[in-house]
């Protein structure tokens, strides 16, 4: 349906007496004038799309947020959109992108996301604990075998406990000694194989963020001294 220039000023205007922070409204009105709103001039539509996508994520609906983020992040890339609102639009939309992911548990999604994200903007540092934090939330087969290994141990450790006073204190006291040094020993390895794994993926996560850092900061200084 074509609408008038009248017409689609006044649904361009209503749209924007909504209160911004009434988020619940922006949703409500976009979804009920969803069509029409695609009638409007570009920068109008785009407006209106990316309120209600500002919206989504303000009100926890992350699903429907990421597929309003990609639909504006393709939107901007086609019209060559560099700066809305006086920000970065590209930046902001990759980072509501790479929160919505990690909102949701995607982790992986997110370190992808966010690597594009640190090479517009390597001196942020929020972008930097973000995928530091993806890294860490990203459990390796190694790490869970740590974990395995822990709990084989504490299990260990607990028969010995049930041995020693079941078996050994009733029947074989001269052997309590050693029962109980052989407990100790179970339960600290235990402890010492979760913390060491746990110590060597906050490491490995924390070096690997660190030497991209410096890589494509390095890159980026490069860039200013050629020009």
């Amino acid at each position: 349906m074509a609408y008038l220039p009248a017409q689609r000023l006044r649904l361009y205007r209503n749209f924007k007496a909504i209160d911004a922070a009434d988020y619940h409204g922006i949703i409500r009105y976009f979804e009920e004038h969803e069509d029409d709103l695609r009638d409007l001039d570009e920068c109008e539509y785009f407006d209106c799309a990316y309120a209600y996508a500002e919206a989504l994520f303000a009100v926890g609906s992350y699903s429907q947020a990421l597929v309003m983020v990609d639909h504006l992040l393709e939107w901007v890339i086609v019209h060559n959109l560099m700066w809305w609102g006086g920000r970065d639009v590209f930046a902001h939309l990759l980072w509501r992108k790479a929160e919505a992911l990690t909102c949701q548990g995607e982790w992986t999604r997110a370190e992808y996301v966010l690597g594009e994200y640190v090479k517009l903007y390597p001196f942020e540092r929020r972008g930097w604990r973000l995928l530091n934090r993806c890294l860490l939330r990203q459990r390796p087969a190694w790490l869970r075998l740590c974990w395995a290994g822990s709990m084989a141990l504490v299990f260990v450790s607990l028969a010995a406990a049930a041995a020693e006073l079941f078996v050994v204190r009733p029947f074989f006291r001269s052997y309590e000694e050693e029962i109980g040094m052989a407990q100790h020993l179970f339960m600290s390895l235990a402890l010492l194989t979760a913390v060491g794994g746990e110590g060597y993926h906050w490491y490995h996560c924390r070096r690997k963020v660190r030497t991209l850092a410096k890589q494509i900061r390095a890159r980026r200084n490069q860039r200013k001294c050629a020009y």
